[in-house]
């Protein structure tokens, strides 16, 4: 039999109680299961639904919170089946996708769900409004009605038609709306049928810890049968853009300014249309001004947006400044424009007449630049409006930088900026001549924001993917006991991007859009493990040696698994490509003779009597220098690894490396995603349980004491950024190695997180 639920849900009032009102729900529902059992299947009707955007959302005051909608076609769409929601809380597991098994959150975390009366329609070209907090404080606030109030907030109802709950009680609880700090509001249309939604338009702003990425994520809905279908690439959350990194200005609202959507990825998407919704490059896409509810933008005319998104000004070649936009796209009308810090005054007009993005939306221009206290301005406005030694000016601004190579902060130049946005220094790693500076990542950080600049190595004409920066990475993390850190660790670094274990497939080895789909673990780990000193050379994790790097196959080097795969994901068990195996956080390279000399044992201290098995002398690219002095005298420990029957002893340079792998296989895997194991570390007392086929590895009291012999070191933190860049999750015992204590040792410390942590020692 068909379920009812989305039907049923249709029928029922706020309180979730039947509204005998709507009975037509059950003329719809009955005249459904007539057309199934005649047809066995159904074509719905999706006119027009492409049509539909989202083009304003104001967060901030909650008397005037609202989303707008907004039909850029040329014909009448029925919203019946259309829902509205910012129901996606990655922390506890609430995602609006989710409702078609009748879950998805709203009415929790101060979250809705809700879709739009059975019925109502949205004219060509017309723009309707959805009151979160009610139409009497929505009229109190803007002077108009809305088109919809998402529940009735009068003593009595009013003419405002409700939205409806999308599922019993997803609206219940709603007591703030929309958060100022981190959100994200969803369109999308779902025929209480299938077993996917569709998305019909996306926005993210602040932290994105309430971004949505499905990809591959199977459901199955309430149709007929019990097969699942899997969700399409969705845009990795890493490379999502938000619409803006924090609120805008009380009593402003975020407005659509191009309803073309941008730069949006136009195939192989979620969206209704086959587009991913979760691709557009919203900064460039909305604007911030006075709200216009039920009426188009204020933000006129509707212009190509760009940032500037690389300079160099002290290069060992020549200067250059990058611009970043949507592809193939003119700049004329725009102007650059120069300004020097001692004088405050400009030093060069650039017209960008005649110049075009290319095909990646970058726009190179060569053109000398002071060392600073400088700026380089970017300008809506032609440059017949500017001349050299014009005082500083704001109007028709589009994008700054303030830089410099190590001199003093500039305040009259950084009156271009956004207040308490950064100057910048191309020196601050005192690499000026091979450095420039770079948006990390790429186009992030929005317009006249300076505070994701990092002096990095230049990429001229293309994206900025090497540098890596954490952009409110453990924000939700939760050290309020061990539990809750833990847990919040886990939402962070679950579901990350996973590659095959040898060679691409067929199709996309990855999991996330952006990752490149040749890459499986062996060239992650020729990157990962690569000697920082010798380029093409992969260094061994027990045997302290180089070999150089020669891909997948058999050579004097394999793939070391730190926690074996015989504890918990063998590939007879779980398939080859299983994520636990083709982690990369903890597979190393490794001289075949000590892997297999490692095989499957647990880590544990051993003794003189043990066999030992010697390191090399090798270079320590740490600061300060020194050689890391190779072991084989005979004498234990020494500089040796150790190993017996039951158990192996990493030699003393990589133990803290080893252990804190280990914390994050722990915390990493916990068996609440299909086909991913439950992995625990154990104590000596419960040695017993590590068995071929058991999920169970140690010895734990053992690796708390290598953890605190070896600290993170320079390797460590590099081998992390590799790796993130691949996988796009990292090991927090790297960043954060004071978190170890708070879930491994009973009634250990648990600190708050303070993020500044990870930048220590030149962490970039």
């Amino acid at each position: 039999m068909i379920p009812l639920n989305k039907n049923v849900t249709n029928m029922t009032s706020n309180t979730g109680k039947i509204d005998p009102s709507k009975n037509h729900g059950v003329h719809r529902t009955m005249k459904l299961i007539i057309i199934l059992l005649c047809m066995g299947t159904v074509f719905t009707s999706h006119a027009g639904l492409e049509d539909l955007l989202i083009t304003e959302i104001a967060v901030t005051p909650t008397a005037g919170e609202f989303i707008e909608i907004h039909n850029s076609g040329l014909d009448t769409i029925d919203l019946s089946d259309v829902y509205l929601t910012d129901a996606t809380f990655s922390n506890g597991d609430v995602y609006y996708y989710q409702i078609v098994e009748s879950a998805g959150g709203g009415g929790g975390f101060a979250d809705f769900y809700s879709r739009f009366p059975t019925g109502a329609t949205i004219a060509a070209g017309e723009y309707q409004t959805i009151a979160l907090n009610g139409s009497d404080d929505f009229n109190t606030e803007y002077g108009v009605d809305p088109t919809y109030e998402i529940f009735e907030d009068g003593a009595s109802a009013d003419s405002i038609p409700d939205m409806l709950e999308a599922r019993v009680g997803s609206i219940d609880g709603l007591s703030s709306g929309l958060s100022d700090g981190g959100e994200v509001a969803v369109l999308l249309y779902w025929d209480g049928i299938s077993d996917l939604v569709q998305d019909l338009d996306y926005a993210v702003w602040g932290d994105k810890v309430e971004a949505i990425d499905k990809t591959g994520i199977a459901i199955d809905g309430p149709d007929a049968d019990n097969n699942t279908s899997t969700y399409t690439a969705d845009t990795a959350i890493s490379s999502q853009t938000p619409v803006a990194t924090g609120a805008h200005s009380n009593g402003n609202s975020w407005q659509r300014i191009d309803l073309t959507e941008g730069a949006e990825t136009q195939s192989g998407g979620n969206g209704i249309a086959g587009s991913d919704e979760t691709s557009e490059n919203t900064d460039f896409t909305f604007g911030e001004d006075t709200p216009t509810p039920n009426a188009a933008t204020n933000i006129t005319p509707p212009i190509p947006q760009f940032v500037i998104n690389e300079i160099d000004a002290v290069s060992a070649g020549s200067d250059f400044i990058e611009l970043l936009g949507n592809p193939n796209t003119a700049t004329d009308g725009y102007t650059l424009v120069l300004y020097d810090g001692d004088t405050d005054l400009s030093t060069a007009v650039i017209s960008l007449d005649g110049m075009t993005t290319n095909t990646g939306g970058y726009l190179l221009i060569s053109n000398a630049l002071e060392d600073g206290a400088d700026a380089v301005a970017l300008y809506a406005s032609d440059s017949m409006n500017f001349m050299i030694g014009d005082a500083l000016t704001t109007t028709d601004i589009m994008d700054a930088i303030v830089y410099d190579s190590g001199q003093a902060d500039d305040v009259e130049l950084l009156t271009l900026l956004n207040s308490g946005q950064p100057q910048v220094d191309e020196n601050a790693n005192g690499n000026a001549p091979i450095e420039s500076l770079i948006r990390c990542t790429n186009g992030s950080g929005g317009q006249l924001n300076t505070s994701s600049f990092k002096a990095f190595t230049p990429s001229p004409g293309v994206a900025n993917d090497d540098c890596v920066t954490l952009d409110g990475y453990y924000d939700s993390a939760d050290p309020t006991n061990a539990q809750t850190l833990r847990d919040s660790l886990h939402e962070i670094i679950d579901d990350h991007c996973s590659f095959n274990y040898s060679g691409p497939s067929s199709g996309n080895t990855a999991s996330c859009t952006d990752q490149t789909v040749s890459e499986d673990t062996w060239s992650i780990l020729s990157a990962a493990d690569e000697d920082p000193g010798v380029s093409g050379q992969v260094w061994m994790i027990y045997k302290n040696n180089n070999y150089t790097f020669q891909g997948g196959g058999q050579q004097a080097y394999n793939r070391e698994h730190t926690w074996p795969q015989s504890y918990g994901f063998s590939s007879g068990d779980l398939g080859s490509n299983n994520v636990a195996r083709t982690d990369a956080h903890h597979l190393m390279m490794s001289d075949v003779g000590y892997n297999s000399d490692r095989g499957n044992l647990y880590f544990d201290d051993c003794d003189a009597a043990c066999n030992e098995r010697s390191t090399d002398t090798h270079e320590n690219p740490n600061t300060p220098a020194m050689d890391i002095i190779g072991g084989g005298t005979g004498t234990y420990p020494g500089n040796s690894n150790w190993f017996d029957g039951n158990s192996f002893e990493v030699w003393n340079f990589r133990k803290g490396d080893i252990a804190r792998a280990m914390f994050y296989m722990d915390v990493r895997y916990t068996g609440d995603t299909s086909g991913e194991v439950d992995l625990e570390l154990v104590k000596r007392a419960d040695v017993g349980m590590i068995q071929t086929g058991s999920p169970f590895m140690g010895i734990l009291e053992v690796l708390l004491a290598w953890h605190e012999l070896d600290p993170v070191d320079d390797i460590e933190r590099a081998r992390n950024d590799i790796v993130f860049s691949k996988q796009l999750n990292r090991n927090p015992f790297i960043d954060h190695p004071e978190w170890v204590e708070c879930i491994f040792v009973d009634g250990g410390d648990c600190p708050m997180v303070d993020n500044d942590l990870i930048f220590v020692d030149g962490f970039e």
